[in-house]
């Protein structure tokens, strides 16, 4: 993204599972619902949600151009789909995005990404979706970018990408695999590399034994569109790794933000998307120069 360049992210709600969308490759014919927009200078990214008690908790990166950082909210959504509730859940000194959702046992658990810290941090709700405090005995000290877990044969899989080298922030898959959530986790390496489809972007999931994960194309721009791997052979020494093709962006319902979308996730009866637009000129980068001057 050059200096003139400011991606501005919309999120919605769309009508229709995930197993369904992943099956038909594509959102095309469904209805969906926006989530509120905030302007110019801040946006909601990274949609993942679950349901309970019948509320639909959908969890975003809320980003904001004057601080130049993200946290974690949550919009609570009522069967109609009216949103009725709206807080921030989450905020640490560093940037914080993709909050994957999970729901153990009877516990709700969060793993957002927040590789400047150096390591990925996986919190439990103390009072969901509200407070959440931090799972010391997690074992992953690696800054993990978009990491993506999934339950699959008695065993946790994360698929994740590293925050170094730079180039590999947008074109690198591992996965790593544990006995327990909170580990210990053991890497497998890196088992792709390609920028149009290995960085995770949403909810990973099962068809026909096989696992299909949401894969960004960075290609051309960041977040400029995705693919769907089919990975199989998982536990049966390295796995083979097909690429199903792009996404489609869909451009009807996308309308104005249609640069591009890097996160699609499953949420029960709806999938979740997000939605890119670029706008141009320096306004956004007004923090960025600001602390530039203050250290000269």
């Amino acid at each position: 993204m050059s200096l003139f360049e400011m991606d501005h992210w919309r999120c919605a709600i769309v009508h229709a599972p995930f197993e369904e969308v992943i099956k038909r490759n594509t959102l095309e014919g469904y209805g969906i619902t926006w989530l509120p927009d905030h302007g110019k200078r801040h946006f909601f990214a990274d949609p993942f949600g679950i349901w309970h008690d019948g509320r639909l908790y959908v969890f975003v990166e809320s980003y904001d151009y004057h601080s130049g950082k993200g946290k974690i909210d949550v919009l609570v959504y009522d069967e109609a789909f009216s949103l009725i509730e709206h807080e921030t859940v989450l905020q640490e000194p560093w940037h914080l995005s993709y909050p994957q959702i999970i729901r153990h046992g009877d516990e709700f658990y969060l793993l957002p990404e927040g590789y400047k810290s150096g390591r990925l941090s996986l919190y439990r709700a103390v009072k969901f979706p509200y407070q959440w405090e931090r799972v010391t005995a997690f074992d992953f000290p690696i800054g993990a970018i978009d990491a993506t877990p999934l339950f699959y044969r008695n065993r946790w899989w994360l698929f994740w990408t590293p925050p170094t080298p730079k180039s590999y922030r947008q074109s690198a898959l591992h996965i790593a695999l544990a006995e327990e959530l909170t580990g210990s986790w053991c890497d497998m390496g890196c088992v792709l590399v390609d920028r149009e489809g290995a960085r995770p972007g949403g909810t990973a999931c099962v068809v026909n034994d096989d696992v299909i994960l949401p894969v960004q194309d960075c290609s051309l721009s960041y977040g400029g569109g995705m693919q769907t791997l089919r990975i199989s052979g998982l536990g049966y020494g390295k796995p083979r790794i097909e690429t199903r093709g792009h996404f489609p962006l869909p451009k009807t319902l996308a309308g104005s933000h249609s640069d591009g979308m890097h996160t699609l996730s499953a949420a029960g009866s709806v999938t979740l998307v997000d939605f890119k637009k670029i706008n141009y000129g320096i306004a956004h980068k007004i923090p960025l120069i600001r602390d530039l001057v203050s250290k000269r």
